[in-house]
């Protein structure tokens, strides 16, 4: 029996074809393909993105309910053979999406809490006022980091504790979803122009506009590599414009008001804002005359320490009514 041939398979034209199995292999994987597009057509991409909550958040029941329709979308995916989304481990994927919950539903920083963090990183790092300061004004909170801190000497390489910071204030609230105040990033410098040699350093920069617009376009993009919303970013050169001891008003306006004949000092006012003394008139009443910013700015670059302090990057959290390049105006609600 062993040696038996099957009648069927004796003969030409006998039997199946042999490429009829390569065939059948064929029609397998196609039919396999169709059932796995439409396992994809049968889900929907809003309900996914849907599960990602909103900016107005949500209670600590509904953030659990999100949270489990997520693995159970999940789970789903995984029986149908899906390992993927959008490039990445559908695992991943789910991570990422959980994580976009939990801080879409934090609540947005005040401005005091935003000091108070700010101001536990800077002892953390053990700070002194040479390298980093807060400040106020009509826009909301800033942090002043001083270029011996934060970049190389005529570079827009930010040093290894700029990023350290940078770091650690992102980590404390600045990927918060919910929150769409402006982050400004400015960048100023000294007065001292740009060396003629080495060459390389006029060729990149010509002049501190371009080294001080360079820096604060770094940090943007470090950020923004951080996953802070590029939509928030702004970034200012000012060059030599802005030095630190002068006040908003005064460069908003491009003069100060001193007394006739006095020389330019900084006074300390009760904010604790550096104020330029006889401002409005003196305290015998005599008119002031406009003493205009190139006098202030190489006043306010007298000495090493004075120029060290007005090379530096300024972040600033602007407060909720705030849009950069207005006055101050009421954020409509849709916005916040």
């Amino acid at each position: 029996m062993a040696d038996e041939t099957c009648p069927l398979c004796e003969g030409e034209g006998k039997g199946l074809p042999g490429y009829y199995g390569t065939m059948a292999d064929m029609f397998t994987l196609l039919f396999a393909f169709f059932v796995l597009m439409f396992s994809l057509a049968t889900m929907d991409p809003a309900k996914l993105s849907d599960l990602g909550g909103d900016d107005k958040g949500s209670s600590p029941e509904e953030i659990e309910e999100q949270v489990k329709e997520v693995k159970k979308q999940m789970e789903e995916l995984k029986e149908q053979g899906i390992t993927e989304i959008d490039d990445q481990p559908i695992e991943e994927y789910m991570d990422s999406l959980i994580q976009k919950i939990v801080d879409e539903n934090k609540p947005v920083p005040k401005l005091y809490e935003i000091e108070g963090d700010l101001a536990e990183i800077i002892e953390e790092m053990e700070l002194d006022s040479s390298e980093a300061n807060m400040t106020r004004d009509v826009r909301g909170t800033a942090i002043e980091l001083y270029g011996d801190f934060s970049f190389e000497t005529l570079s827009a390489e930010m040093k290894p504790q700029m990023k350290q910071f940078l770091d650690s204030v992102v980590d404390s609230f600045m990927t918060r979803s919910s929150d769409k105040h402006q982050i400004i990033v400015e960048g100023h410098s000294d007065n001292e122009p740009i060396p003629l040699k080495p060459k390389k350093y006029r060729e990149k920069y010509p002049s501190n506009w371009e080294l001080s617009s360079a820096r604060a376009s770094a940090v943007v993009r470090y950020l923004i590599d951080k996953r802070v919303n590029p939509a928030r970013l702004v970034a200012h050169g000012y060059a030599d414009r802005w030095p630190a001891d002068m006040t908003w008003a005064d460069m908003r306006r491009g003069y100060v008001q001193k007394p006739i004949g006095d020389n330019i000092t900084i006074e300390t006012g009760r904010s604790g804002v550096p104020e330029y003394q006889g401002v409005g008139m003196n305290r015998s009443g005599i008119p002031l005359e406009n003493i205009y910013m190139d006098t202030i700015i190489d006043s306010l670059n007298s000495t090493i320490e004075l120029r060290a302090k007005n090379r530096r990057i300024k972040i600033i959290f602007t407060q909720q009514d705030y849009v950069d390049g207005t006055t101050p105006y009421k954020t409509p609600e849709k916005f916040r």
